[in-house]
């Protein structure tokens, strides 16, 4: 498990924490500092690692910090380009996965790694013909992640996912102009905006991204909350017309 985990940048002691917060559902960090013998600083560090990658997520009871393992749909979407390397780690997590919270699911990650993992996850679940929704792409993005949309729109593209975008009002031509030669895509732009923020929506989840100074996702699991973006989202497509942009 450790020599498989650690294709994924996971120190000894980094799969030592996810493994015990894996079996020991809303474990704390004094408990796993007992019983995995390392010092309190190291454990807090792996699991400050573990849920900015998104593997494991922390709740707070009584004033506690409790953690819990994310689940192996999070380690389908790491292991996206490496499955048969990682199966065996797939499937022991899966054995693991005895919590699950009720209602509302919330996860918040920094970065583009963490982004970019849950994006894959949130795909990684959608069946083939299904349709992503995306509100507010913004003009200013780092050039690693301009790239990584390409990248996730061609896998896309080979899945048959369909997808509806809308630009913010100050985006390139030249990105409008290649989401029109997308497979299965459509395209509006909003008339007067410019926020770093954006929401995408698949399925019963979404992703709310803030690309500032530093890049914060909040992804939301919960049917009646999709459901609202959803709406707000033909809204805003009904109210904004196709762009002048050549294919």
């Amino acid at each position: 498990m450790a020599k498989s985990l650690s294709s994924l940048g996971l120190s000894r002691i980094e799969t030592d924490v996810y493994l015990y917060v894996s079996s020991n559902p809303e474990t704390t960090a004094g408990q796993m500092t007992k019983n995995i013998k390392i010092a309190r600083s190291k454990t807090y560090e792996a699991l400050n690692k573990l849920t900015a990658m998104g593997l494991v997520s922390k709740i707070s009871r009584e004033d506690v910090s409790r953690y819990y393992s994310s689940g192996s749909s999070v380690l389908k979407g790491m292991y996206a380009k490496q499955m048969e390397d990682a199966k065996k780690s797939i499937d022991y997590i899966s054995k693991l996965d005895v919590f699950v919270p009720s209602g509302t699911k919330v996860r918040l990650v920094e970065g583009i790694e963490g982004y970019r993992i849950l994006k894959e996850s949130f795909m990684a679940e959608m069946k083939g013909g299904s349709e992503v929704l995306i509100i507010g792409s913004p003009a200013t993005l780092e050039a690693g992640l301009i790239n990584y949309f390409e990248r996730f729109h061609k896998k896309r593209m080979q899945k048959e996912m369909h997808l509806r975008i809308i630009y913010n009002a100050d985006v390139t031509k030249e990105r409008i102009g290649r989401a029109l030669k997308w497979k299965n895509t459509r395209v509006r732009c909003l008339p007067k905006n410019n926020s770093p923020a954006w929401i995408e929506i698949y399925g019963d989840r979404a992703l709310i991204t803030l690309a500032s100074d530093k890049m914060i996702t909040i992804a939301i699991t919960d049917k009646s909350i999709s459901t609202s973006f959803r709406h707000y989202f033909e809204i805003l497509w009904k109210s904004t017309k196709k762009p002048k942009v050549k294919r």
